[in-house]
């Protein structure tokens, strides 16, 4: 029984489309180089945001040039496009939600006083925060695409 279900799973993986691929790949690339901007979040920095940019960046051109050379069939639909527009209606909504959050959280935090502007790590806290929001809409946006091709077999 556990080969019939193997057996699918790699069927399933070489019938993904380009555009799948691609989504898949992107996500991997976000979650090894985001990944660590939660987990060490006490060693922020400009440096750091600007390297975690140019990581993200040249991993996804190599992974994608890298898909792109093997896969055949690269050509778009609508429902492709459709795919894309939801998902990015979902990334827009959870940045959206986030930043509503966000400054709801320091308005409770200024409102109270638990928040002194005389700190010189204000600045980098905010970049970090807002950055961080980008990186969780990016990967929703991401994620529901992936979810809704997978919905469309």
């Amino acid at each position: 029984m556990s080969n019939i279900f193997d057996m699918e799973r790699i069927a399933m993986a070489i019938s993904l489309s380009y555009r799948e691929k691609s989504l898949y790949a992107s996500l991997v690339a976000e979650l090894v180089v985001y990944g660590p901007y939660f987990f060490l979040h006490r060693q922020n920095s400009v440096n750091k945001v600007a390297g975690m940019i140019i990581g993200i960046i040249v991993l996804q051109i190599i992974l994608q040039s890298i898909i792109a050379a093997l896969t055949r069939n690269r050509i778009t639909d609508e429902r492709d496009r459709l795919i894309e527009l939801r998902g990015y209606r979902v990334g827009y909504f959870t940045l959206a939600s986030l930043m509503v959050l966000g400054l709801g959280m320091l308005w409770f935090h200024s409102a109270f006083g638990h928040l002194s502007m005389e700190g010189r790590w204000v600045g980098l806290h905010f970049l970090s925060a807002f950055f961080g929001m980008l990186v969780i809409s990016d990967i929703a946006k991401t994620a529901a695409q992936i979810v809704a091709y997978r919905r469309a077999l």
